[in-house]
């Protein structure tokens, strides 16, 4: 099969030919110009005939003197004389002379000038130095003409030598011309044929482009068509979509979008890359949630979460790569799933909590319950067998023994319901603006009035603190904790209440300087159940601590503690305060 040559080749070809011989050309007319420029033998010429006319006016100054007419002077047209002779034996002069094999007689003639020098110099009479310099300068004139004759031969010899160059050259250069103008013609042959050639190819690119045109169109359409399918499905489907191309700017997003997520509604507000979407999304996101299942992105690329935004519920956000690096951003709504998930989670966590409830209330009732029972029991044995024989102190006495295991064992049936009733959601929180100052003083003189002594110190500010909450709620917390203290410190040590408020909350500090609670129990005291080792001799259940901080977090506040053991123990009840609050708690 044969190759086809290149069209560029034989252009190409044609312009290096052009090219060359104009170089060529140019470069001997640069040869013929550098050569008429470096002419040497007509220098010499003129620098002999210098010479000569220099050695004839010294000789007719010599001859004037010796007739004594003395206007011209000798010494003067001596230094005439020597500088051009001087002049003679320079370096380039001298290696012309000595080319052209004339280098003896310039020597001759320097070394009569040198005699001539010597004699001008000498104190003699006028008419023997006159004939003794008219003796040097006859045989120095002589080598003159000798020196100038051979230049002139030189000069004849080089001057043929030079035209049969130039003649050459300019043979040559025309031969160039020639060349330059036959691949001039090549290349104007070569123009119009590349013309005529590209005509043709504009012809069918001409043609071929108006039926690639008509293709396009027809695709165009198809694709029109195909693409308004698209986003019919897009707007019309129940999810909001949106577009990101490679460096994460917005494309385009439907109506659904707008619906589900809190986008600004002013165009120049909207977030127009992926990553601004986020950021809105998420500031105004109140939880997240991601599939515990899944660390990173899946095998497709795509990353998926779950957020709770504030009034409009629960939306599941699913970013998929594209092929072209972009990016496909859904959002769903998952506002019933969520509900239902986490109403079954409640229902499952309250089924949990019954079932562990009674599994620890037989426990207790098995143990918490007989030491009443027992007392009561043997009480009413022992008023039953000596109730004559016995004094109304004694009787009256056991009458009170059996009072306390009954009200022991209906706080004990108190904190068991409560705690029933929490599990099974039973216990609604209904906050309002409560002075918690006057609460707080009115569960401190109950707790006094009680327990027949006052014990308890209450530090306030001045201005009332008025907190968002639930009254009674508030008052049952305030009952255990002020009862714990009183119960777990000495009858001689007070009880310090202190009240505050921070930005947002506030908070009332109830301190005893008890038995103290150990550093390794402290993150189980408020376990149902959990006692500390350190009150096993003082009654009780271990309920009451775990239902405050459960009717706290009803309420948006909580219970913490601080407590070292030996020393006495802290507990501090926040709540939320009323500032700037316009609407109730969500309860749950």
């Amino acid at each position: 099969m044969s190759t086809r040559r290149p069209a560029y080749v034989l252009p190409g070809l044609a312009i290096l030919a052009f090219a060359t011989f104009l170089g060529f050309a140019l470069f001997r007319l640069f040869l013929v110009e550098q050569d008429m420029r470096d002419n040497v033998d007509e220098n010499m010429l003129w620098v002999t005939a210098q010479a000569q006319v220099a050695s004839h006016r010294f000789d007719q100054a010599i001859s004037r003197q010796a007739l004594g007419q003395g206007h011209d002077d000798p010494d003067l047209r001596f230094d005439v004389l020597f500088s051009r002779l001087m002049l003679m034996d320079d370096g380039p002069q001298r290696r012309y002379l000595s080319q052209a094999g004339l280098e003896a007689s310039l020597d001759s003639a320097l070394a009569h000038l040198e005699a001539i020098d010597t004699l001008l110099t000498e104190p003699r009479g006028d008419s023997d130095r006159i004939l003794a310099i008219q003796g040097e300068l006859d045989p120095l004139m002589t080598g003159l003409n000798r020196l100038a004759t051979g230049v002139m031969k030189e000069e004849w010899e080089a001057t043929g030598a030079r035209l049969d160059t130039y003649r050459a050259s300019l043979v040559q250069v025309i031969a160039s011309v020639v060349g330059i103008l036959i691949c001039g013609l090549l290349l104007i042959s070569l123009l119009i044929h590349a013309l005529r050639q590209r005509r043709s190819a504009q012809r069918a690119l001409m043609a071929a482009r108006d039926h690639l045109e008509d293709k396009v169109a027809d695709r165009t359409r198809e694709l029109e068509t195909e693409r308004r399918r698209v986003v019919t499905a897009i707007d019309t489907a129940p999810d909001g979509f949106a577009a990101f191309d490679g460096e994460g700017q917005l494309l385009l997003t439907n109506p659904k979008l707008n619906e589900l997520l809190p986008l600004p509604t002013e165009p120049a507000r909207a977030p127009r890359t992926l990553d601004a979407l986020l950021t809105l999304i998420r500031r105004q996101a109140r939880s997240e949630e991601h599939d515990p299942g899944r660390s990173g992105p899946g095998p497709d690329g795509a990353m998926q979460c779950d957020l709770e935004l504030a009034e409009h519920g629960w939306r599941q956000l699913t970013i998929r790569p594209t092929g072209e690096g972009g990016s496909i951003l859904r959002v769903a709504d998952i506002t019933r799933y969520k509900a239902a998930a986490g109403a079954l989670e409640r229902a499952l966590q309250r089924e949990r909590g019954v079932s562990e409830f009674y599994r620890s209330f037989a426990a207790m009732v098995s143990h918490q319950f007989r030491t009443p029972l027992a007392v009561i029991d043997s009480g009413l044995q022992r008023l039953i067998r000596r109730h004559d024989a016995m004094e109304p102190a004694r009787r009256l006495a056991r009458y009170h023994q059996l009072r306390e295991a009954v009200a022991q064992m209906t706080r004990l049936v108190e904190s068991s319901l409560t705690a029933a009733r929490l599990d099974g959601a039973q216990v609604e929180a209904r906050p309002e603006r409560c002075n918690l100052t006057d609460l707080v003083e009115q569960a401190c003189r109950l707790q006094n009035e009680a327990q027949g002594e006052s014990r308890i110190r209450v530090s306030a500010p001045t201005s009332p603190l008025f907190a968002w909450c639930d009254r009674s709620l508030v008052e049952q917390i305030l009952a255990n904790l002020l009862s714990n203290a009183l119960k777990y410190s000495p009858a001689t040590e007070p009880v310090d209440v202190r009240l505050g408020a921070t930005a947002s909350r506030l908070y009332c500090r109830v301190e005893d300087r008890g038995i103290g609670i150990p550093a390794d129990e402290l993150p189980r005291l408020f376990e149902r159940f959990f006692r500390s080792r350190s009150a096993r001799e003082v009654s009780g259940i271990g309920l009451g601590l775990n239902i405050a901080r459960h009717l706290a977090r009803l309420q948006n506040g909580d219970i913490t503690v601080s407590s070292e053991e030996g020393e006495g123990t802290i507990f501090t009840l926040w709540l939320p305060a009323t500032t700037g609050r316009i609407q109730d708690v969500d309860p749950h």
